[in-house]
């Protein structure tokens, strides 16, 4: 079976780094090694991320060891992620919508640099005619429905899917035309009560035994609603326009039904600085208080799942409410020795002991390394202080922080944020995406090496 980049896919890859997402089931290994057989020919750099959710035990465990057994016998750098969905669910989330809610928030973390960065998920056809249903049972509109598509955005970051024209069976025969004969089963796709996996289960079969040309049907009108959706996507970016710089209530009355979700959706992330879909019940009571009368008094709409935003309508206008408080971080203790992962206000560090054989030095100042010997534990992860100061690398005297800060690009408003490792004694070691220290050094006496990385939610220093 061969296979190819979609057309629209293909102009995206040259230059980049591909974070390919790798469960270990079928579908994402053949997604892995269909990315390394194109790398070179297409140019850009590869590598794999396996999420452990923490929901099946010892085969969640077991898939996470042979997604590392795959890359390592390939030779492509795999991270692993354990991000424990059952204790991050929030009250009234189901497991599938807080694996995805988290999945996110991690790619955030993860890539560092959305502009030169892709992330290749593996979805086939199947599931797009399954998003197709669940989409439609919660009434999406065009968008909605075909919403599972080869390039997708969220936020700063670009999502490609290269095979959603290929059916799970001929991802099948691919892996075995390269010789490929296991990958992971996930127990819980049995289960039906995950609404994905009824349709799957159930629906799909009965509709197959009923009406054998449907698949096509269904895929044939996804193409099609994502053209009408391009069309209407498109009027609302102009019908945005001049609502994004005065936002007069008038206007916003004036928008057609089918552009005033597309348009508050671009209103809603553009102040959130992420992006947020409107549901169905905030939209009803945007449109309600729109048809209200103004009295000058301006009325408050709570958004769903977005605890410091509010809509505010009235004076004649419609404008965003945002709660910008800053949330002090407090001092944390690593000690790497018993975890080898932290989580940082925006940022995720990451500790990793080498042998010098194995180092890979980078040169964007995500990563540090040092002599692990040299060093004592735990390390404490903190922020600037006024007066704070780091013998930088190359350096035998030490500079204000404030500079090297200010140096870097980091914005006033983020350095008390930003996060510091400093060693028991208080000495700075590093400055993530800053400057690390010459504390430690790795030299040719090195024999273990502590590498240190740093990944950020936003994408930003």
């Amino acid at each position: 079976m061969n296979l190819s980049f979609p057309p629209q896919i293909r102009p995206l890859l040259e230059g980049k780094k591909v974070y390919c997402s790798l469960s270990g089931g079928a579908d994402s290994l053949a997604l892995l090694l269909f990315l390394d057989a194109h790398k070179e020919e297409e140019r850009y750099t590869l590598e794999a991320v396996h999420f452990e959710h923490g929901f099946r035990g010892r085969a969640s465990i077991a898939d996470a060891k042979f997604c590392r057994k795959i890359c390592e016998k390939r030779g492509i750098e795999l991270a692993l992620f354990r991000i424990d969905v059952p204790r991050k669910r929030l009250r009234g989330e189901g497991d599938e919508e807080a694996a995805r809610r988290i999945r996110l928030e991690y790619w955030r973390k993860i890539v560092f640099n959305p502009e030169q960065s892709l992330v290749a998920l593996g979805h086939h056809a199947g599931d797009r005619i399954e998003n197709v249903f669940l989409r439609l049972f919660r009434g999406s509109n065009a968008t909605g429905l075909s919403s599972m598509r080869h390039i997708q955005k969220i936020g700063r970051i670009t999502f490609i899917r290269p095979f959603l024209d290929h059916t799970r069976t001929e991802l099948e025969e691919f892996l075995r035309g390269q010789q490929v004969l296991k990958w992971r089963h996930d127990a819980t796709n049995r289960l039906n009560i995950y609404k994905r996996n009824l349709i799957r289960n159930t629906l799909l079969p009965e509709i197959r035994r009923a009406f054998p040309f449907a698949e096509a049907g269904i895929l044939q009108s996804v193409r099609t609603l994502e053209e009408d959706s391009a069309f209407l996507e498109n009027a609302a970016d102009q019908a945005y326009a001049p609502l994004a710089a005065l936002s007069k209530t008038d206007d916003w009355r004036a928008l057609s039904p089918a552009l005033l979700p597309r348009v508050l959706r671009r209103f809603l992330s553009e102040k959130a600085g992420r992006d947020i879909v409107p549901d169905s019940n905030l939209i009803e009571r945007f449109e309600a208080a729109l048809t209200q009368r103004d009295t000058g008094k301006r009325r408050r709409i709570p958004i769903a799942g977005q605890k410091e935003l509010r809509l505010l309508i009235g004076a004649g206008h419609v404008a965003c409410e945002k709660n910008t408080r800053p949330h002090p971080l407090p001092d944390i203790l690593w000690d790497i020795r018993k975890t080898s992962r932290l989580e940082f206000g925006s940022f995720l560090l990451t500790a990793e002991e080498l042998s010098p054989g194995d180092i890979l030095f980078t040169t964007d100042k995500s990563a540090a390394y040092f002599d692990a010997a040299l060093l004592s534990f735990p390390l404490t992860v903190t922020t600037w202080k006024y007066g704070d100061r780091m013998i930088p690398f190359g350096r035998k005297t030490p500079v204000l922080l404030k500079k090297l800060f200010s140096d870097a690009g980091v914005p006033q408003e983020n350095k008390r944020t930003h996060p510091l490792l400093k060693d028991p004694s208080g000495t700075i070691l590093w400055a993530p995406f800053v400057k690390n220290s010459a504390i430690a050094p790795v030299t040719h006496k090195t024999e273990r090496i502590l590498k240190l990385l740093a990944v950020t939610k936003d994408g930003t220093n």
